[in-house]
């Protein structure tokens, strides 16, 4: 969560100007709602929130953020926010409000951090687009159609309701220069001769591979690879829901995550870049054995350099 002057001393407030209740964002829209007297006013743009200039959504330097990474204490980022931590699993989210389980593995354990810690800021967010309501009627008929999902499970999503947890995300890019040493291997075919069941000689085609050592290199550029900095949720299960909107991704604002809860990045800026590297593999051995070319290929090493890496914390 970095690429954001820090400003300090700022408590950022929604108070309803008709009842002064707490306004909260509405999901799919750009809205702050008082859920008492219904009044609204727009998310105040990042801008106006903070000195400088307009916020918008841009690419950091990787390098430069590990130098000098900007963070703020938890309530400056929202409303009312304070984190708490799960007894069981052990993550730490970020609340507006109170939090009776963990919103991770549903532990009732849930412990209050009185410390009001530094976090990484984020400088962009990508808004619910679904209400709570709405997101709860789609799970249960998700639900319904399981036939074999556990009946505990049915119970729970009639009974409970859902709420939002924002999970952070780091988007890196990076110019990547491989250099690899190899083999190509050339399909012939060779005609050999064999006794068939009635001790009879024939022949056929029998096709054989002729492999020659190759070394070059490839460059590829690598545009947004998502990578989750929670540690609360499988990473398989994180991955299957990709890919997100980016398209979508709004300048960061305090107003978004009112009434929300936000999970703090669990894993740091320099290890979420050495998991993209290993998603950058699978893509940087594919162009190798396309440079490597003929019928069959071999990567025997390869080394990578990056360059121009740049982030974003959403």
């Amino acid at each position: 969560m970095t690429g954001v002057q820090a400003q300090g001393g700022v408590h950022h407030e929604f108070p309803c100007q008709s009842c002064g209740a707490k306004l909260q964002f509405t999901p799919g829209t750009n809205q702050l709602q008082c859920p008492y007297c219904g009044a609204s006013q727009q998310v105040a743009p990042a801008s106006t929130q903070e000195s400088g200039p307009p916020a918008v959504v841009a690419e950091r330097s990787l390098q430069e953020a590990l130098r000098n990474m900007a963070r703020r204490p938890v309530s400056e980022l929202a409303q009312g926010g304070h984190e708490i931590q799960c007894s069981g699993c052990g993550a730490v989210t970020m609340i507006t409000g109170q939090a009776s389980a963990c919103p991770f593995c549903d532990s009732p354990v849930v412990v209050p951090i009185e410390e009001d810690r530094a976090t990484l800021v984020p400088e962009s967010v990508l808004p619910f687009a679904i209400e709570q309501k709405a997101a709860g009627e789609k799970f249960k008929d998700w639900v319904s159609s399981r036939w074999f999902a556990p009946g505990d499970l049915a119970e729970r999503a009639q009974r409970e309701r859902m709420d939002g947890v924002y999970l952070p995300y780091y988007t890196y890019d990076a110019r990547t220069h491989t250099h690899y040493r190899g083999q190509r291997g050339t399909n012939y075919t060779v005609t050999e001769t064999y006794k068939d069941a009635e001790g009879k000689t024939q022949t056929r085609q029998v096709t054989k591979i002729r492999w020659s050592s190759v070394s070059g290199s490839v460059s590829v550029f690598f545009d947004d690879v998502l990578v989750c900095a929670s540690k609360s949720l499988p990473h398989p299960l994180v991955d299957a829901l990709e890919p997100w909107d980016l398209k979508a991704l709004q300048p960061f604002a305090t107003g978004y995550l009112s009434g929300f809860m936000a999970e703090r990045a669990a894993i740091g800026l320099e290890e979420g870049f050495a998991i993209a590297g290993t998603k950058m593999e699978p893509r940087i051995e594919d162009e190798i054995r396309g440079d490597i070319g003929g019928d069959h290929q071999r990567i025997d090493s390869k080394s990578t350099a990056y360059h121009d890496t740049t982030f974003k914390l959403c």
